[in-house]
């Protein structure tokens, strides 16, 4: 885009203006300036008169073009803030989402601090923000795509928090060793097959699809979760996981067996169910 030296608030016009298509181009134009600024948001503000950093115009301008295909902005800057923590994030990860907070409040909610499994850690969000909270807690994060693998051992790493977790490759159930925690946390792929093309471009272009394909119904994950559940967590222990609401509340009623009890159910900002949780038996019922 052309584009002469200026004060820093053209340049943020401008970016605006190239990001109009956007839900928020201010506010995505403020947060590309202040990341290559290496600044706030308010510094920004605060110096809307000043001319514009070169290197910065320079960075910014390229990081609008890729902004305007719809890459998705946590990839362009390689990163993300997520319960409190600015998560490294990379290209082929899911991006961690705000309402995924509400899964950790679930699980912190329900947790003995001790031992847990995070299944389908991706960039570790989940398992980062338990292990930021409960300081002896232990993790098991499980994860089958080595792009996730990678950016969670860097977060781990990035925060001290590697002596407390262990990264574990897996393609199945199967292959997670023998092992007892008192909690079992999900954000596994539900969203059905067939939708995914009709999800925003940012998802639907950039994300990997393993990350977000859940199968005909976007239940898949669900099934087996319930069986390494009832393998792992310790009698009295609890599972939760995130889900796409809607018609899949009920099915997951339906396919919880009978030693889960359900505790927990949790609704996103927008009022949709998107958390649920169970506290595994000691004793199945009668």
């Amino acid at each position: 885009m052309a584009y002469k030296p200026g004060t820093l608030g053209e340049l943020r016009a401008l970016l605006a203006a190239e990001l109009k298509e956007l839900d928020s181009p201010l506010l995505e134009a403020d947060l590309i300036l202040a990341h290559y600024a290496g600044k706030g948001r308010a510094w920004v503000h605060a110096h809307l008169p000043d001319a514009a950093p070169a290197a910065v115009a320079e960075a910014a301008l390229s990081a609008c073009d890729r902004r305007k295909a719809r890459e998705p902005l946590q990839y362009i800057l390689g990163c993300c803030d997520f319960d409190g923590l600015s998560l490294l994030v990379e290209a082929g990860c899911l991006v961690p989402r705000p309402e995924t907070e509400l899964l950790v409040e679930c699980a912190a909610a329900n947790f003995d601090g001790g031992a847990f499994l995070d299944w389908g850690t991706g960039t570790g969000c989940v398992a980062l923000a338990l292990l930021n909270r409960f300081p002896n807690a232990r993790a098991l994060m499980v994860e089958k795509n080595p792009a996730s693998l990678n950016c969670a051992r860097r977060n781990l790493e990035k925060f001290g928090f590697s002596p407390r977790a262990r990264l574990i490759a897996s393609e199945a159930p199967e292959d997670i060793p023998d092992c007892e925690v008192s909690l079992v946390v999900s954000n596994p792929p539900y969203v059905p097959s067939d939708e995914i093309e009709r999800l925003m471009p940012e998802v639907s272009r950039y994300e990997p699809r393993l990350a977000l394909d859940g199968g005909p119904d976007g239940l898949e994950p669900y099934r087996w979760l319930f069986e390494l559940c009832g393998r792992v967590l310790r009698p009295g222990g609890f599972f939760c996981v995130e889900y796409g609401g809607g018609a899949q509340t009920a099915a997951l009623r339906a396919l919880a067996p009978k030693a889960f009890r359900e505790t927990v159910l949790l609704r996103d900002i927008a009022g949709c169910d998107r958390v649920i949780g169970w506290r595994f038996a000691d004793v199945l019922p009668q």
